[in-house]
């Protein structure tokens, strides 16, 4: 009888410290994920604190013939852009943005004539997003060259969403579609990369 009740006490024992091993594991798993979040929120605030260049090669999308470079300085936590492009369509307006995704882990690229889901042979702003995601930064206000070319420069407040900048695209927009201008028709697509490294 003795050895039983101690048999039963053993099973018990090991039973509770299951379950408290369980439920502190529980209690464990939440914490580890916001550390984890914190320490990417903490690897982006250190943006902040550096000096760095990124260009960005700006190529045709939609057979607009959009060509151009962008230039992107972080300074802090501001940012200044400087955007020269030719080939647009003059005197109409031309919205840009940097787009991205939230997630630091998933890269924005320039879509591939695949994106044209519905045969059209025009990649639409929809058709375009789950290749560069939404817009992180409207780079306002939009140009409306002219004589068909831009060279606009504009400093912005840097957010932690826009970070880090290398994951992310610049979009030009807008180009006329038989005899309709469709402002949100994207036109041109560079990808964002580091310069100087910071130095």
């Amino acid at each position: 009888m003795k050895n039983f009740l101690r048999s039963a006490t053993s099973v018990v024992a090991a039973c509770s410290l299951l379950v408290f091993t369980a439920c502190e594991s529980e209690n464990i798993s939440p914490d580890a994920s916001l550390n984890a979040q914190g320490s990417q929120d903490a690897h982006r605030s250190k943006s902040y604190n550096l000096n760095k260049t990124y260009t960005a090669d700006i190529m045709s999308l939609n057979g607009s013939g959009v060509m151009g470079t962008a230039t992107l300085t972080l300074k802090g936590d501001m940012l200044t852009v400087n955007i020269m492009a030719s080939g647009l369509e003059p005197n109409q307006p031309h919205p840009q943005h940097i787009h991205g995704f939230m997630d630091s882990n998933k890269n924005a690229v320039c879509p591939p004539m695949s994106a044209d889901t519905d045969n059209d042979g025009l990649i639409e702003l929809a058709e375009g997003a789950p290749f560069y995601g939404p817009i992180l930064l409207s780079l306002t206000p939009f140009p409306t060259a002219p004589d068909g070319t831009i060279n606009y420069t504009k400093t912005f407040p840097v957010t932690a969403g826009m970070l880090p900048l290398q994951n992310n695209v610049i979009v030009l927009h807008g180009m006329t579609v038989g005899n309709t201008y469709w402002p949100t028709l994207p036109v041109a697509c560079g990808a964002i990369k580091p310069s100087n490294n910071g130095k």
